[in-house]
């Protein structure tokens, strides 16, 4: 039988005190205000992994803002390893390539404290110095090259990095999809783009094709369902919007529609698209917008700039393990049906953490 992943997120919350998951949701819903790409993926846990490291990691006085913002106060830091410790096997057992490391200039202060909560955290810590911002930027790019198998070439703009920069926190997630139950087939079917005050664009892009027991939800904006990976718990859930609505407007309200609840598993057809993309997220002026401004501050009154410069680079996979045969797939009317051929929004979690979430507009 299934496990279900998520009968009510407002309830989990309440009841179960996820406190990690709640900074994940309003990451998500600021970063859907900015102008985001086509195909948009962002990963609200390898962003907290690095923050809550900045929070325990202090000698000193910890930064209220980032308590606040990461709802972490009067949490144990017993409880926050914890946390990442479970997250990250997760992750590691769902076959995730993860990346995720900050790197600080001398004259930040990094405590032993800190290191100790990195490697219990799964963030490397690593001293570099900034007078040579080209210097610097290869080197970073470099290790972002190896660690997570991309290219990274787009992780930095021109004026990201200067010589007055104190940290650089980069994070990367590589998913690619191991699903629990088997495609059944692929087959090509139009996938269509609707375009304000313009003719709805269409084109046709390969779809893979099953029919499995998903657990479902619908409602009047959105409609969607959970497919589970075959490793852990973890699952994609996938949302539809109904005619008129966007899936910028589902991440705008993600907490909204995590809240609907996912009914008991039916035999659904689902037609998936296969793709593959990358995307690079600039997470500085979001991180502010969410209450955290020391983290970002120079220390020297003199100078109004930025010190800090979070990045990350995602990739997401989204491909068959295994096809039984090619050919055109139908559907029984009788059964349950969820077509993913138009913009659709995707959430990768289990019932505490959000590995990945964003949105497919175009398929590659």
């Amino acid at each position: 039988m299934v496990k279900p992943i998520l009968l009510c997120t407002s309830l989990l919350l309440l009841a179960k005190g996820f406190f990690a998951i709640r900074f994940q949701i309003d990451l998500v819903k600021r970063l859907s205000l900015k102008s985001l790409s086509d195909n948009f993926a962002v990963s609200p846990f390898g962003v907290y992994q690095a923050l809550s490291l900045f929070y325990l990691g202090k000698d000193t006085r910890r930064d209220v803002q980032l308590a606040r913002a990461l709802r972490l106060t009067g949490r144990r830091h017993e409880k926050i390893t914890s946390y990442f410790d479970k997250s990250r096997q997760k992750a590691v057992t769902q076959e995730f390539t993860l990346a995720n490391r900050v790197y600080v200039s001398p004259k930040y202060n990094v405590s032993e404290k800190m290191k100790k909560h990195g490697t219990d955290f799964g963030v490397d810590i690593e001293n570099i110095g900034f007078s040579d911002v080209e210097k610097s930027k290869e080197e970073i790019k470099k290790w972002f090259s190896k660690s997570i198998n991309k290219a990274g070439n787009n992780l930095f703009e021109k004026e990201d990095l200067t010589n007055i920069t104190e940290i650089v926190a980069v994070q990367g997630i590589s998913a690619t999809t191991h699903w629990k139950y088997r495609f059944k087939s692929m087959s090509n079917m139009l996938f269509s783009v609707a375009r304000p005050n313009k003719k709805p664009v269409s084109y046709k892009a390969e779809m893979m094709y099953t029919v499995a027991p998903l657990q479902f939800f619908s409602d009047d904006e959105v409609r969607g369902a959970m497919i589970p990976f075959s490793n852990t718990d973890i699952g994609m859930l996938v949302i539809l919007p109904r005619q008129k609505f966007g899936t910028k407007r589902i991440l705008q309200n993600l907490d909204k529609y995590l809240q609907i609840p996912l009914k008991k598993a039916e035999d659904t057809h689902l037609f998936l698209p296969i793709l593959s993309f990358q995307d690079t997220v600039d997470l500085n002026s979001v991180l502010q917008e969410l209450g955290i401004q020391k983290l970002f501050t120079s220390a020297d009154p003199d100078r109004n700039a930025t010190v800090a410069n979070f990045k990350q680079f995602n990739g997401l996979q989204i491909k068959p393990n295994r096809v039984l045969i090619y050919t055109e797939s139908g559907a029984d009317d009788d059964q349950r049906v969820l077509k993913l051929n138009k913009p659709f929004a995707y959430v990768i979690k289990d019932e505490s953490t959000i590995y990945m979430a964003g949105r497919v507009s175009l398929i590659p």
